[in-house]
């Protein structure tokens, strides 16, 4: 089969993030099983080598949106990408994909290019990875308010109101337009034949905001298994990895450890809350804190082979982080707050503990409770190792990936067939 992977970005996995990764994983997958891969992206400095580069949208910067005279062909871009439509149509032209599959395409590709595919009858699935489709604000966060679902459910205008996007009522408006007219076109649920979602908390989530429930299935992501050798033995220092943003809640983290004087913490990662982190870190005179900066590869995966536990101190809704997989496939347990999707990876005094998101005391409470205990923390990385290799293993994935492929193709021809008739 001939599959149409499409993603804004097309970059190595160390500066991929989790849809980047896990893009780059199922192409790798894919060829595994013979299939014939093609790639639509943007192009930019971190772009990986492809054949299909010609066809890629020339790179876009919306980083500094501001509504003015000069910006409006840029604000059009960012909702509606006329190069992207006339791209993808000359690479189906030559290419012939049999079937696409959407990622992140918002901003930079745009909604444009789904009633292109339809229009070539091309099967459309879409892998839901964030909460992009359902509010202007895709994390469903604010950094003054934590959790803030004020501005989904159709009432994109409040993203306005509280500035939910960069802090900027002008970019805040730009999103809420985009919103309204994806909402008004449909654009999405008309021309998307199957929503993939990875967790079941994200698709309810986009079923209570609309979407048709008979479109959105749940499909898990997986593991390379074959990559990460697991190590039970607990390490002496307990670790953070992943981006230094807010939401990660971190200084949660830290705030918990600073009175845990016993407790050594590693943090591994970059981001734009690194500066305040490293100064509370210096106001509360902690020795016990060490950050090692961003590692990627066989270097991070030693870092938390070696490690007793992992803490994902998350205050926002995560979806399905493949921070938790990669430590329950490297035989580690993990604490995690009680949001988003992490309760249905971190079963609770099964594959590590939950406490409750930004309690800092719940969460120094839940720390030394498994720290103290290297037998319970050996009990739990087997059975981590275990959970991971049962349920998120890259042939289970593949075969229900198939089916749902296989369903989008049946949709697609149903179409076609009652289009003919009429």
């Amino acid at each position: 089969m001939k599959i149409l992977q499409i993603n804004k970005f097309y970059h190595q996995k160390g500066k991929s993030g989790g849809t980047g990764r896990y893009l780059l994983s199922l192409i790798d997958l894919l060829k595994k099983h013979n299939h014939q891969i093609q790639v639509f992206a943007m192009k930019d400095k971190n772009c990986l080598p492809s054949i299909y580069s010609p066809y890629f949208v020339e790179e876009q910067d919306f980083s500094q949106l501001k509504l003015s005279s000069k910006i409006i062909l840029k604000g059009i871009k960012f909702i509606y990408s006329f190069e992207a439509k006339k791209k993808i149509e000359k690479l189906i032209k030559i290419e012939r994909p049999d079937l696409a599959h959407l990622h992140n395409i918002y901003h930079h590709i745009t909604p444009s290019i789904l009633p292109v595919l339809k229009r070539y009858n091309i099967p459309v699935v879409q892998t839901l990875h964030d909460f992009h489709l359902i509010s202007p604000n895709y994390n469903l966060y604010s950094e003054k308010s934590g959790i803030h679902e004020e501005c989904s459910h159709g009432k994109y205008w409040k993203a306005i109101v509280h500035k939910c996007i960069k802090n900027s009522r002008s970019a805040s408006a730009l999103s809420t337009i985009k919103m309204y007219f994806e909402k008004i076109t449909k654009i999405y649920t008309k021309n998307v034949d199957m929503f993939i979602s990875p967790s079941q908390f994200l698709m309810n989530k986009y079923i209570k905001n609309g979407f048709p429930s008979d479109k959105i299935c749940f499909l898990r992501h997986f593991v390379e298994l074959s990559e990460y050798k697991p190590k039970f033995s607990p390490g002496k220092y307990i670790l953070f990895f992943g981006r230094l943003h807010a939401q990660k809640g971190v200084k949660t983290l830290i705030e918990a450890v600073s009175e845990l004087p016993d407790v050594s913490l590693k943090i591994v990662g970059s981001g734009k809350e690194e500066k305040n982190l490293l100064e509370l870190i210096a106001k509360k005179n902690t020795r016990n804190i060490e950050f090692l900066g961003a590692k990627y590869g066989e270097e991070l995966k030693n870092i938390i082979r070696n490690s007793a536990f992992v803490v994902i101190p998350s205050v926002w809704y995560e979806n399905a982080p493949f921070v938790a997989l990669e430590a329950f496939a490297l035989g580690k347990p993990v604490i995690a707050s009680n949001l988003g999707g992490l309760p249905e990876i971190v079963k609770h005094k099964n594959t590590g503990l939950l406490f409750k998101a930004g309690d800092a005391e719940d969460l120094r409470e839940k720390i030394l409770s498994l720290s103290l205990y290297p037998c319970l923390i050996r009990t739990m990385g087997v059975q981590a190792r275990l959970f991971v290799e049962k349920n998120f293993s890259p042939e289970k994935h593949y075969q229900d990936l198939m089916n749902i492929y296989k369903e989008a193709l049946q949709r697609a021809q149903g179409k076609l067939l009652k289009k003919e008739h009429l």
